[in-house]
């Protein structure tokens, strides 16, 4: 699936801000848990610190001395009393307890005693079975002179407000960051929006320039220096186009002018020859092939003078036109060429339209012979008119070679060669289709060519019905 690149950035400005929103939150999630556990930590430490302390100042081994120094705590309104504090002799037995105790946490506790670490402090967690984690921190006293260990003091505190900091910080961040990446899509949607908005306006413009309007322009308006540059770039190219195109119109008008008369005089010379009774049989029948690529000759000619009429979109009077009686015209000129085909006129009532006569039988003329150039001997063309909402629908059908599929889109370009027509003996300007395609544009038609290679061709034109006619 190819995205725009517009969408391809929206879509990559989403999913940058989902995956910082969430690394974000998860961070500062993992930031404020380690920073709280880092405060109970060192509430943990100072505590016992503040006991050994205490007990190091005088040092005793009279146990109940340690009873003095808790109550001396406790009197002074311990200020950050944890939630148990114990001081435990060197052979385990608890000499004075801060707090209570659960039985099942008696023994994680003196589990706690026994790692080597404690001499330095040692921290560590333990878990009661159905109950919230606790944070241990456990620290031997020792006498400075001779490193005998005096007492083990073990503070603990509950890690019950640390998962429930987790908990809300999750369901915050998880809130903060849906919301904070709405905004976020919604502002860089935005953004793009009016970011992209001048280069909408350019490829609209682009959208409108086509061989028959190339004098388009940029409408002046602000825009980033690039697309400025960008601007001026393809109003130049246009203007470079729309001054070629011209020069290419004249060329072929003056061109299709000057071959005109010569060989309108050449064609007239040999039929006057042929008329003549003494000419031998090789003579007539050089001539006679002479006549025909004049003759050939001079309908190219012709289409390319009405070509280039036709691309600089002439104005043109129009008139009321009865389709009937242009068709019953084009079916007797034409009679001739379709020899050999069933060749079928269907006009059951006069259709009037308004245009030029003289265009719109041409453009007859264009399809049919179309049709007779594409269809071997004994096969069909029918030439149907009717309306039909509004509009006069002229179809000319055939049973001929027909078009492949892929090259239907370009039959109507002018000089176009398909694959059919290189295989045609008939020879001609290519310019029939692209003049008919002209034709119905001037006269606000729409043109509709449906085929199926080796099963024939149908070319529907549909005109406009208006009454009274008006000056195109």
């Amino acid at each position: 699936m190819n995205l725009s690149l517009r969408a391809q950035l929206a879509l990559w400005i989403g999913l940058m801000t989902l995956v910082i929103m969430s690394s974000t939150t998860f961070l500062a999630q993992q930031v404020t848990v380690w920073n709280i556990e880092q405060s109970i930590d060192d509430a943990l430490q100072k505590r016992a610190n503040m006991v050994a302390a205490l007990i190091s100042s005088d040092i005793t081994t009279d146990e109940a001395s340690y009873v003095q120094v808790m109550d001396e705590l406790a009197k002074q309104e311990f200020p950050f009393s944890p939630l148990l504090l114990r001081i435990v002799n060197p052979r385990g037995k608890v000499i004075v307890e801060y707090g209570k105790v659960a039985d099942q946490l008696v023994h994680k506790l003196d589990d706690q005693l026994r790692f080597p670490e404690v001499i330095d402090g040692h921290l560590d967690d333990i878990t009661l079975d159905g109950g919230e984690p606790l944070r241990v921190y456990t620290l031997a006293v020792s006498d400075p002179r001779t490193r005998q260990i005096l007492a083990l003091v073990q503070a603990v505190e509950s890690l019950g407000q640390v998962n429930q900091a987790k908990n809300r910080l999750w369901l915050n961040g998880i809130i903060v960051g849906a919301v904070g990446g709405l905004l976020a899509i919604t502002s860089g949607l935005t953004i793009f929006r009016r970011g992209f908005r001048p280069l909408k306006t350019i490829l609209q413009a682009i959208d409108q320039v086509d061989y028959y309007h190339l004098k388009a322009r940029l409408r002046e308006e602000a825009r980033p220096a690039e697309l400025q540059q960008l601007s001026k770039s393809l109003t130049a190219m246009w203007q470079r186009l729309d001054a070629a195109a011209i020069t290419k119109q004249k060329v072929l008008g003056s061109v299709s002018h000057e071959l005109r008369t010569p060989l309108t005089a050449l064609q007239g010379h040999l039929e006057v020859f042929l008329l003549k009774p003494s000419l031998s049989p090789e003579v007539r029948d050089g001539l006679e092939r002479m006549l025909k690529e004049t003759r050939r000759l001079v309908r190219m000619v012709k289409d390319l003078l009405l070509n280039v009429q036709l691309e600089s979109n002439p104005v043109f009077v129009s008139e009321e036109v009865n389709l009937r009686g242009l068709f019953d015209e084009v079916f007797g000129d034409m009679w001739v060429l379709a020899k050999g085909l069933d060749f079928n006129l269907t006009a059951l009532e006069d259709v009037i339209v308004c245009g030029d006569r003289d265009l719109l039988k041409q453009m007859m003329l264009n399809i049919v012979d179309n049709a007779i150039k594409f269809t071997p001997q004994g096969g069909r063309i029918e030439l149907r008119l009717d309306r039909h909402n509004g509009s006069a629908v002229l179809e000319v059908s055939d049973t001929g070679s027909g078009i492949p599929r892929e090259e239907i889109p370009h039959v109507t370009e002018a000089f176009y060669k398909s694959d059919i027509s290189r295989k045609s003996a008939g020879e001609g300007s290519r310019l029939g289709l692209s003049i008919v395609k002209q034709i119905v544009g001037l006269h606000g038609g729409q043109l509709d060519i449906q085929s199926r290679e080796r099963a024939g061709t149908v070319v529907k034109v549909r005109l406009p019905l208006r009454n009274p006619c008006a000056t195109g």
